[in-house]
């Protein structure tokens, strides 16, 4: 077994929303521009009890915030990367209607759950190499994502951030 053989190990997609490896703290690096971007975070509804992102309104296991009602001039939502993903981005996609919404997952760009919130999406941040989470393995090193990350802003553009990486803005024309 190689080294990176743990990156492709499909189970890791399978993941409950409670599983204690699906909570990755966005790194400061990537969170003050995004909260900066949207003046502030009025809810974040998938964080840690601590609060991290200074949110004004969130919610934490075992609370279910996909299902709750989000109130909050901005969204800001880092959801588990698990199978739980699609609900989490349908609901950013709603949300995203009526206020600005940021959502950070996966840059799998072959899946449906990325490509049906870039078609709903005002803009998009794919960033510079894999973000870094701040958490350390048990061999010391800082842990990285095994992948590449996008943020994705409905009713937010997110221009103001090339810094961090490419960023694509949506015309809403669909490919029939």
């Amino acid at each position: 077994m190689s080294n990176a053989s743990h990156r492709f190990d499909n189970a890791k997609r399978r993941r409950t929303d409670e599983h204690d490896r699906q909570a990755m703290a966005t790194p400061s690096y990537v969170l003050e521009p995004l909260r900066s971007i949207l003046g502030g975070i009025g809810l974040d509804p998938c964080t840690d009890p601590d609060n991290p992102t200074g949110a004004v309104n969130f919610f934490h296991l075992p609370e279910d915030g996909c299902a709750k009602e989000w109130i909050g001039h901005s969204v800001f939502c880092n959801p588990p990367y698990g199978e739980a993903r699609d609900r989490w981005v349908e609901k950013c996609i709603k949300v995203g209607k009526v206020k600005p919404v940021i959502l950070l997952i996966p840059s799998h760009t072959d899946t449906r759950t990325l490509q049906k919130a870039m078609q709903a999406c005002t803009s998009v941040l794919f960033f510079k190499g894999r973000l870094k989470f701040g958490l350390l393995r048990d061999n010391g090193r800082q842990e990285a994502a095994s992948h590449g990350s996008v943020a994705v802003g409905f009713g937010v553009d997110l221009t103001p951030l090339k810094s961090l990486g490419m960023v694509f803005t949506n015309d809403h024309q669909t490919n029939d």
